[in-house]
């Protein structure tokens, strides 16, 4: 039998909470999709160990909570599969699971707590990491990393190591803002810093008028393809070597006429007219949870399929990926991407933006539809915009 404990419920009457208790780890298993008080115990004994890193915890067990159990197995040696059984149950509340997630000091993708966001602070402070510090080790931070130790003659693994962190610490070389490494490789589905000051440097140029995101997709194959052109080099729309060094040689020629703007088949002055009336096709197709295609979308799946099909822009498959990316807006326009904390703490589900206050997106309840921002459910959840063409 499951240990209780008792807490006055807010209107006043008095609540009985089941919790996590050793007991009843011979009959509890959580997996994704579960929704109970016993997983809002699991987040916070996850969280307690610094694995669960993403404010309030809840009933519901979704993608943060499997990632977040994932990682903890991992850590202690369990098989990774994101699900909350007796083992892990076992491990999580004994006395002996790792509460480190990188015990020999390395720290790498996967990797969370006050370390890394230390670490993202001190590449912030040098011009390499953008946006807000957290305490998880991603993508981001890597090509951080990667950025950083290119910069300063070290092997560029994004591992940040004891050589890395002490250059970090001692005096290593701040970021040159527009300048691009002239060792890399860029290419289309990359992400970071590099990526940032690749567009930033084509801008400058008259090369890329979109907004600078940091995502190496179609507008910036083509922005660099536009370069290559103009300064005869090989039209690959690859950032290579040759590229970045005559992008960053003031030699180099610049665009005089206005920038292209084509976008797979739609140009950037009517592609936000033409992404809605592509996205318009697809009211009334059903919601099916993970899905990605015209048979049944989630609201990532539609968003990312109509931004790829309708515009030649590749999206993060995820809400929590789309809100990491991006320009953001304080303002909306049609075309843009708004955003909403739902079911989960951070930007669970969003919309392509109408205008008139409207946004189009896959409702769990009636699938593919149009809704006002400012009704009584989606107002006080809104989070923001991001802008992507």
């Amino acid at each position: 039998m499951k240990k209780l404990i008792y807490s006055l419920a807010l209107c006043g009457s008095l609540t009985v909470v089941p919790t996590i208790s050793e007991a009843a780890l011979g009959d509890t298993t959580l997996r994704q999709g579960m929704s109970n008080p016993d997983v809002k115990q699991l987040q916070q004994q996850l969280k307690n160990k610094g694995y669960f890193t993403y404010g309030k915890t809840t009933n519901y067990y979704g993608t943060i909570t499997k990632s977040a159990v994932a990682s903890f197995q991992r850590t202690n040696g369990l098989a990774a599969d994101g699900i909350a059984g007796p083992n892990t149950f076992n491990k999580l509340l004994g006395s002996s699971s790792s509460k480190e997630v990188s015990s020999n000091g390395l720290l790498r993708v996967g990797s969370r707590g006050a370390a890394v966001q230390s670490l993202q602070q001190q590449l912030k402070n040098k011009g390499y990491f953008k946006g807000n510090t957290t305490q998880y080790f991603g993508s981001v931070t890597k090509n951080a990393v990667m950025a950083f130790q290119r910069a300063n003659g070290l092997a560029a693994d994004g591992i940040a190591g004891p050589n890395t962190l002490s250059k970090l610490k001692n005096g290593g070389s701040a970021s040159n803002g527009n300048s691009v490494n002239t060792s890399s490789v860029l290419r289309q589905g990359m992400s970071g810093s590099a990526v940032s000051s690749l567009q930033q440097k084509l801008k400058s140029k008259g090369f890329f008028s979109a907004g600078v995101t940091g995502y190496y997709g179609s507008i910036t194959t083509n922005a660099v393809k536009a370069f290559q052109r103009a300064n005869s080099l090989a039209a690959d729309g690859i950032a290579g070597p040759a590229t970045l060094r005559k992008l960053n040689s003031s030699s180099s020629s610049s665009n005089t006429s206005k920038p292209s703007t084509e976008v797979g088949g739609v140009t950037n002055s009517n592609s936000s007219s033409q992404l809605i009336a592509y996205a318009k096709r697809f009211i009334g197709t059903p919601y099916v949870w993970g899905g990605s295609t015209p048979g049944g979308f989630d609201c990532s799946g539609f968003l990312a399929y109509v931004y790829r099909n309708g515009a030649g822009v590749s999206l993060p498959r995820t809400v929590a990926g789309m809100y990491q990316t991006g320009t953001r807006v304080s303002n909306p326009s049609p075309g843009d991407i708004v955003f909403f904390e739902t079911y989960k703490p951070g930007a669970s589900h969003a919309g392509i933006y109408l205008g008139g206050g409207r946004f189009l997106h896959a409702s769990s309840s009636k699938g593919v539809m149009i809704s006002s921002m400012s009704n009584s459910y989606w107002q006080p959840r809104y989070l923001g915009a991001k802008r992507y063409l």
